[in-house]
C-alpha cells in the first residue's frame, strides 16, 4: 500500500502496516486514495497536478496518451474554472465524473446568497481542437450531433494556436440545432495568458493572467468533499490528501 508524509511528503510502499510513521518526521503518514470519486478539486491543484504529470512523463506522453484523460480533462476544466473565479469572484471547484459517461466534469460553487448553502453546478463536456485540424466548426458539429441535456456546458481545448474568427465561428454554429446551454473556446494567448471565448448563448471573451488568477486564489484549499446531513448540504475541507500520480 502507497503512503506519504504530510510534511515532507516523502512516498514510500509499505506493507503489513496501516499506521506507518515517517521515519523523517516521526508523524502519521496519509495512505494513498485511488479514485477521484466525489472529490472537488481547486482550480490550482487539478493545474499543479498537470503540470507535475508533464515534469513525470514528458509533455507529449502526458498531453497525448488515454491513460491521462481525465487529468487532461481537469486541467482544461481547471483552466475554466481559474477564469470564472477571476471574472465572478467565486471559488469553483473542478470534480471528475468517475460513474457516467457524461459530462466529463463538474465545476461547483457554493452560493449562500440565500442565507444557506446551495450548490450551484456546471456540467461540462470537453473536446480538444487538435492540431491537425483546421475548421473548429467541424470538431463543434461533431458534438451537436449528440443528444446532451441542456444544461451542460461544451468546453474545447485550442491546442493549434490558429486564429478563430469567432463571429463566423459563431453564425456556423448556430445555423444548427444546438443541445448545449452554452459554448466555450478556452487557449493560450501568449506564455501566461489564457482566453476564454462564448459562441453560444451569445459573444463574450475573457483573458487573464495564469500567475495572477491563482495566486488571487492561494488561501483556497486543495480538495473538498460534499457531506449530506439531513436537508441542509455541507462540504468538508479535507487537508492533505495524498493522489499518486497515474
Amino acid at each position: 500500500m502507497k503512503f506519504c508524509c504530510p510534511r515532507c511528503r516523502r512516498e514510500e510502499e509499505i506493507i503489513g502496516d496501516t499506521k506507518p510513521k515517517c521515519l523523517i518526521c516521526d508523524v502519521s503518514m496519509v495512505q494513498a486514495t485511488n479514485s477521484y470519486k466525489a472529490l472537488w478539486m481547486s482550480p490550482r491543484f487539478v493545474i499543479s497536478r498537470m503540470k507535475l504529470l508533464i515534469e513525470k512523463y514528458g509533455y507529449q506522453d502526458a498531453t497525448t496518451n488515454g491513460r491521462f484523460k481525465k487529468e487532461r480533462e481537469a486541467w482544461t476544466s481547471g483552466m475554466y474554472a481559474l477564469g470564472l473565479s477571476e471574472m465572478q469572484n467565486r471559488e469553483w471547484w473542478v470534480e471528475i465524473e468517475t460513474v457516467e459517461q457524461t459530462p466529463d466534469t463538474r465545476l461547483h460553487y457554493m452560493d449562500q446568497s440565500s442565507g444557506r448553502n446551495c450548490i450551484q453546478t456546471q456540467s461540462i463536456e470537453i473536446v480538444d481542437w487538435e492540431e491537425h485540424v483546421d475548421d473548429p466548426t467541424k470538431v463543434i458539429k461533431q458534438k451537436c450531433q449528440r443528444a446532451y441535456p441542456p444544461h451542460f456546458c461544451l468546453l474545447m481545448l485550442a491546442r493549434n494556436g490558429k486564429n478563430l474568427d469567432v463571429e463566423l465561428l459563431t453564425q456556423e454554429v448556430l445555423r444548427q440545432k444546438v443541445p448545449f446551454g452554452e459554448i466555450w473556446i478556452t487557449g493560450c494567448l501568449a506564455e501566461g495568458l489564457m482566453t476564454m471565448v462564448r459562441i453560444v448563448p451569445n459573444a463574450f471573451r475573457f483573458d487573464f493572467e495564469t500567475a495572477r488568477s491563482l495566486e488571487k486564489l492561494k488561501e483556497q484549499g486543495d480538495i473538498m468533499q460534499k457531506l449530506k446531513r439531513g436537508t441542509s448540504t455541507e462540504v468538508q475541507e479535507l487537508g492533505f490528501v495524498y493522489l499518486p500520480l497515474p
